[in-house]
């Protein structure tokens, strides 16, 4: 599973654009082998939160807006924060950009 992060929200992130949680050799298989606490989305931003800090969960929280996918789509499509979640997933979280 990878987690990759767009614009603004790498403020937050120390920089980094992409986290792999439990490291990079997370076999393929069932939500169950997916590490720790990451078996569903909403336990995978959880961890992302205490990794991260505050000012990442503040984003996440709604002092920011942004749009989270799923392989490619928006989460309201997938389950929304109860999305099982799979090793081989990949978790893209943007920042929405207003223009006018």
């Amino acid at each position: 599973m990878t987690v990759t992060f767009y614009g603004r929200i790498t403020e937050y992130t120390n920089g980094e654009k992409t986290f792999k949680p439990g490291g990079s050799s997370v076999p393929e298989g069932e939500p169950g082998s997916v590490p720790g606490s990451c078996r569903t989305l909403r336990g995978l931003l959880d961890e992302l939160g205490n990794f991260y800090g505050e000012g990442f969960k503040d984003f996440l929280n709604g002092n920011e807006t942004c749009l989270i996918l799923l392989n490619g789509n928006g989460v309201a499509l997938t389950g929304g924060l109860d999305s099982p979640l799979y090793p081989g997933d990949k978790i893209d979280i943007l920042p929405f950009v207003d223009a006018g």
